[in-house]
């Protein structure tokens, strides 16, 4: 890079510290892990030498590569993690205790460097869509290679990249390998600027069995035994929705209890403030002593890493950023456990599953509240023909396995060929 673009740099890494001083002066939940964020991930001689250093975005993304990093681990890789949120660091403690966690740094220029100067890592292993600017940047600068795994790129995002032209092309030019999610996914990348030799199909992280544990006897009790529905990792309105729903199939004549699992752990309370207004007794996971859910109540799980679990109990899962426009989420996780499911009529991000699992009628596509509550309603009715279809859609992501064992091969191939390039 000549001076003009140090000096283009220099200006926008500035013009970047101003609106993140102010967000942390502002928001104080920003400053949870602060030093992390700045560069500072893992403390000194945490991370072995040369270890692989592996993110994921959030709790989904992280259980995702929790086979990943089993594979690698068993390798004889020393590995870091982290995550861009605190409940994705939260669940990486849990479930990898061994292994060093922390928050992401900031896409900062200053931040990054001193992350990877301090780390030192063999590779960077990015899992879905995770391509921050001056954090690939860097890594290239120090020779890291940089692999994107369970890469996904829908038409909406290639668009949105191609906006900013060279700047797109740069970024994802620093990609040393991207094992994509579908044929589709490999080609959106190749059209975006990856070189076509340096991408290739592995699979979906998603569609790999979770390896979860049976639900804890306290929340079993708490759940009690007649039958419910759950509505999974909702955004704003979409609670609102669920409950007309529930309302709705409680109006035809179905009895039975629903569970609220909000996407983001801040908004828990004004959840629970909207149950309450809607007139429904709420049962709060994390409440000592609550009594078994019982029809017509609602539980508001506000709890983390639990939700599998609430899965192989639940009649029906309605899977949430989909009926606002955020493109759907993790449809993979309630089928896995034999829940099926419904989605609004956002579900670019899950399209794949979509078709994967059509044959077995596992999945349902609903448009609005009134649509939800006839799924509800026949859910609660007949609990037992819902669990036969959810044990269909698990049956359907039989053949899509192995995506953990492809990318754990992509990585060390990537890893091989740098060293022989060195």
């Amino acid at each position: 890079m000549g001076p003009l673009g140090h000096s283009a740099a220099a200006l926008l890494a500035l013009a970047g510290a101003v609106p993140g001083a102010l967000l942390l002066v502002a928001r104080p939940r920003a400053r949870v892990g602060l030093a992390e964020r700045l560069g500072a991930p893992f403390r000194e001689s945490a991370v072995e030498p040369g270890a692989l250093w592996v993110h994921a975005a959030s709790v989904g993304e992280v259980l995702a590569a929790s086979r990943l990093l089993n594979r690698l681990g068993s390798a004889g890789r020393a590995l870091c993690a982290t995550s861009q949120t605190p409940a994705g660091r939260q669940v990486l403690r849990r479930t990898h205790p061994d292994i060093p966690s922390a928050l992401a740094p900031l896409d900062h220029p200053w931040c990054v460097a001193a992350a990877l100067d301090r780390v030192a890592p063999a590779a960077l292993v990015m899992v879905e869509n995770e391509l921050w600017p001056f954090w690939l940047r860097a890594a290239a600068e120090r020779g890291v290679p940089v692999i994107s795994v369970s890469a996904r790129l829908s038409e909406r995002s290639l668009a949105r990249w191609q906006r900013f032209g060279a700047l797109a092309r740069s970024t994802v030019g620093h990609l040393s390998a991207v094992g994509a999610r579908t044929e589709a996914d490999a080609e959106r990348f190749v059209r975006l600027g990856v070189d076509a030799g340096r991408v290739r199909v592995t699979g979906d992280l998603k569609l790999e069995p979770l390896e979860t544990d049976a639900p804890a006897d306290d929340l079993l009790v708490l759940l009690g035994t007649g039958p419910f529905v759950v509505a999974a990792s909702t955004h704003e309105g979409e609670e609102r929705a669920a409950l007309e729903a529930f309302a709705r199939a409680e109006a035809a004549g179905s009895r039975g209890a629903l569970v609220l699992a909000p996407r983001h752990a801040e908004r828990f309370d004004a959840v629970a403030s909207a149950v309450s207004a809607a007139g429904r007794r709420l049962c709060r996971r994390s409440a000592a002593g609550a009594e078994p859910l019982r029809a017509g109540e609602v539980m508001l799980l506000d709890s983390l890493g639990e939700l599998p679990g609430i899965f192989q109990r639940a009649c029906l899962a309605f899977v949430g950023g989909s009926l606002v426009p955020r493109g759907g989420h993790n449809l993979v996780e309630p089928l896995q456990a034999g829940c099926p499911a419904v989605l609004g009529p956002h579900a670019d991000n899950v399209r794949h599953v979509l078709d994967l699992l059509a044959p077995s009628g596992a999945v349902g596509r609903v448009t609005d509240a009134e649509g939800l509550g006839d799924a509800f309603a026949a859910a609660l009715a007949d609990p037992e023909a819902a669990r036969r279809r959810g044990e269909a859609g698990r049956r359907g992501l039989e053949p899509a396995r192995g995506a953990s064992e492809r990318s754990a091969d992509l990585v060390e191939a990537t890893l091989g060929g740098a060293g022989q390039a060195a």
